[in-house]
């Protein structure tokens, strides 16, 4: 029997693992319209691309947010900067700025970014702290 998810988007239901087309074409659109070009590149270089299996293999593919604060276990999507490639550009490729979550989740640390981003920012190096030492048992 095939597990399913359901898309966070345009709430298809989908197998578990897979992207929702939506979701691409959503992507397509903001790399064209919205974002700069010099992280547009960065964005589909080889080292971004090699960065975020290195992470999606650190955290098992689990969105630690969801693990964490939520209580459940979901794969993660999105490889997220903690602190923005456009504030930080020399940490965008740094492993400890790397957190892998959900697009729901994704989208709540945005918004939570905008209130409150050092306290935002603090919570996920925190949940990334705790994963380290319950799975790796090393910290910062």
């Amino acid at each position: 029997m095939a597990i399913y998810k359901r898309c966070d988007r345009c709430r298809k239901q989908l197998p578990s693992g897979t992207k929702c087309d939506c979701v691409k074409i959503r992507h397509k659109e903001y790399d064209k319209y919205a974002r700069d070009k010099h992280s547009d590149s960065f964005y589909h270089s080889g080292e971004w691309k090699r960065m975020k299996r290195v992470i999606v293999q650190k955290y098992f593919s689990m969105d630690i947010y969801s693990y964490y604060i939520l209580d459940k276990m979901e794969y993660g999507e999105i490889v997220h900067h903690i602190t923005p490639v456009k504030e930080d550009w020399d940490a965008r490729l740094d492993e400890s700025n790397l957190v892998l979550l959900t697009s729901a989740n994704h989208n709540i640390i945005h918004r939570m970014l905008e209130k409150d981003p050092n306290g935002c920012k603090a919570l996920l190096h925190g949940l990334k702290d705790r994963f380290e030492m319950e799975f790796y048992g090393k910290t910062r």
